[in-house]
């Protein structure tokens, strides 16, 4: 019996596609900044956020989506998966398996958050995966800040399995 080489090239790589297509979570990214002043809306710190973690998650091989940024004048009281509750039963219905949220602190007034808390949240159980603050920082330049948030995001890949 002759096997084509094409065939076995095609049908192996065709096997590995699926395969590793199989286990891709999808996770929708919220972020939202509460606190601050007049000058929030000139800030581009949610936005550079939302785009490290969309990046990240998606070159673990996860399936992601966002939300619009969300600003809050004050920071939010009780558990936040109420305050997105419609949303994530939005996302049930979408497929989302899992809902992360950046809360941006900016209580301090500053063009930077003061502290930055992070939420993993499975939307079939609606319990909580992991909350998780990291102190505000500054940073030299751009490239600095957006590597460093990226190096955040890929503490919390292996919390969406």
């Amino acid at each position: 019996m002759r096997v084509n080489f094409k065939v076995l090239l095609l049908m192996s790589i065709f096997g590995l596609t699926v395969s590793f297509s199989c286990f891709a979570s999808m996770v929708a990214f919220y972020v939202v900044e509460a606190g601050g002043n007049e000058n929030m809306e000139n800030t581009r710190q949610g936005i550079i956020w939302e785009n490290a973690f969309l990046d990240v998650f998606f070159e673990a091989g996860h399936i992601v989506s966002n939300a619009p940024l969300l600003r809050l004048d004050s920071m939010p009281q009780g558990d936040l998966l109420r305050s997105v509750a419609y949303d994530v039963i939005d996302d049930r219905s979408g497929g989302i398996e899992y809902v992360i949220i950046a809360l941006l602190d900016y209580s301090n007034n500053t063009m930077s958050p003061r502290k930055v808390t992070f939420y993993i949240y499975n939307v079939s159980t609606r319990e909580k995966v992991l909350e998780r603050e990291v102190p505000g920082r500054t940073y030299r330049n751009a490239r600095e800040e957006f590597d460093d948030i990226k190096s955040m995001a890929r503490g919390l890949v292996p919390y969406v399995n």
